[in-house]
């Protein structure tokens, strides 16, 4: 059930600028991952990562691995660019294609990542299952489980399915994913407008299909709508248990409490043995309303970072839904998907056109 509906957001309105005590060395210390200037894309350093130059083709989401290596999804040819040293002078990148033909279902239209800060991560594909427009779709599609070894993943192709570890049938056309817990993740469900937990329970091993023993709870409450084309990304904040998503089609940031709610009916499932639930009652609200598209979003020390893709503008908030500053990224409408906080606690940011950026504040 909704519990409040918080700030509505104001996207002319940036709020006066805030700094920290000074440091060791005598600067300032800034307090925001968009800095503290005029909200202008000159008020904060860009740094060019990756783009057009290094192949990179419509990105669309990226994340760091537990060795801090980037992971950037590049949905043009389902390939997966991985960075290892980013943003250094050491800088070098590697850029893999799972199994070929087994990357047209496992990574088709990839549209999110989310990592559990150690050995594994998920994807989401906006995707009804074509095969890369091959086949009729038959909604035979939801996230995926990955290892991030990199003498697993794009390298060991068992039985012809590629090196994920495992994968859910609900969910077609994700846009969003966030990591919860061991092998739980959660998704922004495109096709039917709900967020749902995915358990895969026992991953089934390096390409294999065995997708008996995975739990689903798709929560009635609240409706959340895609926008083509247009990422959805959810965030967990760990210690509150809140998950945050981007609401893209209605305009807004959603809050939910995930350990609330109950059991409902069962539904029918792709896979034999597969459960999935319908999950009633839950607490939920909206953080922050009056955004044209919002699509990426990051998590940092009580903050967070909403990308509009409608406008490309970040927007920092408070965890009540204040709205604290904002910066224009200058990308213009349509083009900034993933936001992510790096090892380095500074925005990282997609620019559909040129490619990938760390902000330095």
């Amino acid at each position: 059930m909704v519990r409040c509906c918080l700030t509505s957001l104001v996207l002319a309105l940036a709020l006066p600028a805030c700094v920290g005590p000074d440091d060791d060395t005598g600067e300032p210390v800034v307090d925001s991952l968009i800095g503290t200037g005029d909200g202008t894309p000159g008020s904060v350093g860009w740094e060019y990562i990756l783009g057009p130059d290094e192949n990179l083709d419509d990105p669309r989401d990226l994340g760091f691995d537990g060795a801090g290596n980037l992971w950037i999804a590049n949905r043009e040819d389902d390939r997966t660019f991985i960075v290892s040293d980013p943003g250094t002078a050491d800088q070098d990148h590697d850029r893999r294609k799972d199994g070929d033909a087994a990357a047209n279902h496992f990574m088709e239209e990839v549209s999110a990542f989310s990592f559990d800060g150690d050995v594994q991560f998920g994807s989401c594909g906006e995707s009804n299952n074509t095969y890369n427009d091959q086949a009729e779709g038959n909604d035979y599609m939801g996230p995926v489980l990955w290892s991030t070894d990199l003498d697993v993943f794009g390298e060991q192709n068992p039985i012809g399915l590629g090196s994920h570890l495992d994968m859910t049938h609900e969910t077609p056309f994700c846009v969003g994913i966030a990591w919860e817990v061991a092998n739980v993740y959660w998704v922004f469900d495109g096709n039917k407008g709900n967020l749902v937990r995915n358990d895969f329970a026992r991953d089934h091993g390096i390409g294999q299909d065995e997708h008996f023993d995975q739990v689903i709870h798709r929560f009635t409450e609240p409706d959340v709508a895609r926008v083509e084309e247009a990422p959805g990304h959810l965030v967990l904040d760990h210690a509150t248990n809140r998950l945050y998503a981007a609401d893209t089609g209605n305009g807004r940031v959603l809050w939910l409490d995930i350990t609330s709610g109950e059991e409902g009916a069962s539904l029918a499932t792709n896979d034999p043995g597969a459960v999935e639930l319908k999950w009633e009652g839950a607490d939920w609200g909206e953080l922050a309303t009056g955004f044209d598209a919002p699509g990426g979003l990051a998590l940092f020390e009580g903050h967070l970072y909403v990308g509009d893709w409608g406008t490309g503008v970040i927007t920092e908030l408070e965890l009540d839904g204040t709205v604290v500053r904002t910066l224009d990224t200058g990308f213009g409408p349509e083009a900034l998907y993933g936001i992510e906080v790096g090892p380095d606690d500074k925005l990282w940011v997609i620019d559909i056109a040129t490619g990938v950026y760390r902000i330095d504040p």
